[in-house]
């Protein structure tokens, strides 16, 4: 049923554009949420997104909506706001290939269940119970599926099913807190090891020392690596940006960036990726993105309207931006990979297992400031004594090349995928 709407869109919006685009997104989902160790909402969601894009002499025009009956009144829309728009390069829509294998983040085990929601609950609070000093402040469990349909007028109809698995939980021991969470599109999750790490973090952390203002060696966990570095690098190396004059990497390409052993690849193959995928959301087959080998920069990600407004070809980043249609450029499965250095944990160091405020980093220099949480002196890779409270500060790009360890053991952390990375010569305020 869903094809043959499909088709009639299609078939109606060419008497008004030259292309047309349609997709058709569908989600379900449970979830259970706690207060402190008790259940304190469940519920299930169900979702329809129909988003519409024509394109027409250059000028494109998307709308969307959550009723599919109203695709007249939602292609109407597309092609007014086409009729508004100012005209762009445009090389047209991409033709259908032969794409392998089925869906790469869909696991036909993961359900809706809420019973299975309940029972990892549980499993968090048996694992929180390790730590008896570690009293529960909230946290919870939940399982989604989704589908998408991607057609255009040049042939296309692609579909890909995703799946998605989380838990997480929030504790608290005096005055010191921890968090930890995970989420996979199977349910190789273990919310046990969640809970029992939460509180660990929790309980460990008491009694902080205070740490003289200085320079340091820090060991960032994949969680407070990823939060502090991630987002800002992924817009950094977006074709858009770098075109626009809003990227520091703008005028690097070629150029080493990073440590000799750093590599950053955007893999939308990667086993295990949340964001793995065949193709993108305009119907480009993905492909393996070299973005900074052995600490050069190599490359810079691209949809298909900047590609064509530069000069470039698509890399097959295109991302939906919601029910506007908008397409926008992002990665699928950031990769931080290179050859095992300097042992992480050898000599003294600063651990740290999260940052708080990444956010608040400067996109275009790349300079920031955060919160460290959890954080503790180690020696040779065993804890010595935690840390009380401090700051690091610095430039997240000359961050890139005072990497001197990486761990052997990588961690999804979203669409991150990243070991524990060594950084020496930090400031950090106490």
């Amino acid at each position: 049923m869903h094809k043959e709407v499909i088709s009639d869109i299609i078939e109606t919006g060419l008497k008004y554009a030259d292309e047309v685009e349609v997709a058709l997104l569908t989600s379900e989902s449970v979830s259970i949420e706690m207060k402190r160790s008790v259940p304190a909402y469940a519920g299930e969601s169900f979702g329809t997104a129909l988003i519409i894009r024509v394109i027409d002499s250059g000028r494109i025009g998307s709308s969307g909506t959550s009723t599919i009956a109203d695709w007249r009144v939602c292609l109407d829309s597309a092609v007014s706001s086409a009729h508004l728009a100012e005209p762009v390069p445009w090389g047209g829509l991409p033709d259908p290939v032969s794409l392998k294998g089925g869906s790469l983040s869909y696991d036909s085990a993961v359900k809706t269940d809420p019973d299975i929601a309940h029972t990892f609950c549980n499993r968090l609070l048996e694992g929180a119970s390790v730590y008896p000093e570690a009293e529960v402040v909230g946290g919870g469990a939940g399982l989604s599926l989704g589908s998408v349909i991607l057609a255009n007028s040049c042939g296309i109809c692609y579909e890909e099913d995703h799946s998605s698995v989380s838990a997480s939980l929030e504790t608290i021991a005096g005055q010191s807190t921890g968090f930890e969470y995970d989420r996979s599109y199977s349910l190789d999750i273990d919310p046990f090891e969640i809970g029992r790490r939460a509180a660990e973090l929790a309980q460990t952390s008491q009694h902080g020392v205070p740490i003289e203002t200085g320079i340091y060696d820090l060991l960032l966990s994949p969680m407070a690596f990823a939060g502090l570095c991630a987002s800002l690098l992924s817009s950094a190396l977006n074709g858009r940006s770098v075109h626009m004059g809003r990227s520091f990497l703008a005028e690097k390409l070629g150029e080493v960036i990073g440590a000799e052993h750093l590599s950053v690849i955007d893999d939308p193959f990667y086993p295990g990726g949340l964001g793995s995928g065949r193709f993108d959301a305009e119907g480009v087959p993905t492909r393996e993105n070299i973005l900074i080998e052995d600490g050069v920069l190599k490359s810079f990600i691209y949809d298909l309207k900047t590609a064509y407004r530069f000069g470039k070809e698509s890399t097959g980043n295109a991302q939906r931006g919601g029910l506007g249609g908008g397409v926008t450029i992002g990665m699928h499965n950031m990769v931080f990979c290179g050859e095992t250095m300097q042992e992480p944990g050898e000599g003294r160091c600063i651990s740290i297992n999260d940052v708080i405020g990444a956010h608040t980093a400067n996109p275009l220099t790349g300079d920031f400031s955060v919160e460290v949480q959890n954080a503790f002196i180690m020696e040779d890779g065993v804890v010595q004594e935690p840390v009380r409270k401090a700051m690091i500060a610095g430039n997240i790009f000359d961050m890139f090349g005072q990497m001197t360890g990486m761990g052997r053991t990588p961690r999804r952390v979203g669409s991150v995928i990243v070991p524990a990375v060594r950084i020496d010569g930090m400031r950090l305020v106490g």
